[in-house]
Parts: structure tokens; C-alpha cells; sequence
């Protein structure tokens, strides 16, 4: 009986290991990088709403927003971009169930004066090339 479920154990945990394997080499196998250029005038406002996101904040041409996307498991996103004469607005969903496997990165070049608005669920933000007042409101916000 001991020897059954040692081999069960065995089994079970092979089975475990080829899935996340497999599972791991489909994410990588369907990621997908593209880059966007939005052309604007100041004042602007930059909106991003994803989850399980990173995005990558840096200063650049004064009339320019760039981004630059990687997903991972692109298969699990519904991913879209718009702009109009307020802002550009980028939105990152990720899809139920299969949206489980998937991940991405965004670097934003943004004006100087452009306002960022970010919301990530969760998510993390690197701010590079940071000069001036920086404020964030307390949590709850």
C-alpha cells in the first residue's frame, strides 16, 4: 500500500512539473513586443490601468510619448491604446483563467511636463531621470 501511493506521490508530482515546464515554455513562446509613438502638446496626461504589470517611467522629447511594450503570454491580454487631445490612455487586462500565465513590462518615454496617472493592480513603477517636485497621494486616495 506504502509503495502505491509513493508511486502516486511520484506520478503526480512528474505530471506537476512537465505542466509547469510546458506552461512556462508557451508563455515564452508567445510573447510579444511592439512600440507606439503618440504624437502630442502639451499640457498632457499619461493613463495607464493594468495589472500584474511594471512599467518603466523616463523623461524624453517634448512632444512624444513612447511606448514600448513586452507582453508575456500574450495570448492572456486584452491590451489597448488610445489618445485624444487630453491624453493617451494604455490599458493592460489580463483575461481570466489563461490570463493567469501572463506578465508585462512597459517603459513610457513621456514629456517633461506630462502628468502620470497609474493604476496597477497590482504593479510595480520605476521613475527615471526624476527632476523636481514628485507627489503621491496616501494610499486610499
Amino acid at each position: 500500500m506504502t509503495l502505491r501511493r509513493l508511486r502516486g506521490a511520484l506520478l503526480r508530482r512528474g505530471l506537476e512539473s512537465a505542466l509547469s515546464v510546458g506552461a512556462d515554455a508557451a508563455a515564452a513562446a508567445t510573447a510579444k513586443r511592439f512600440r507606439q509613438v503618440f504624437t502630442v502638446q502639451p499640457p498632457i496626461t499619461v493613463y495607464v490601468r493594468a495589472s500584474h504589470a511594471e512599467v518603466t517611467v523616463l523623461r524624453g522629447a517634448p512632444h512624444n510619448v513612447l511606448l514600448e511594450a513586452d507582453l508575456h503570454a500574450s495570448f492572456g491580454w486584452e491590451f489597448a491604446t488610445d489618445q485624444d487631445e487630453a491624453g493617451v490612455y494604455i490599458v493592460a487586462r489580463r483575461k481570466p483563467i489563461v490570463g493567469a500565465l501572463s506578465w508585462a513590462k512597459f517603459s513610457l518615454t513621456v514629456p517633461l511636463g506630462a502628468h502620470l496617472a497609474l493604476n496597477l493592480t497590482p504593479g510595480s513603477v520605476h521613475l527615471a531621470q526624476v527632476n523636481g517636485k514628485l507627489t503621491l497621494p496616501a494610499e486610499g486616495d
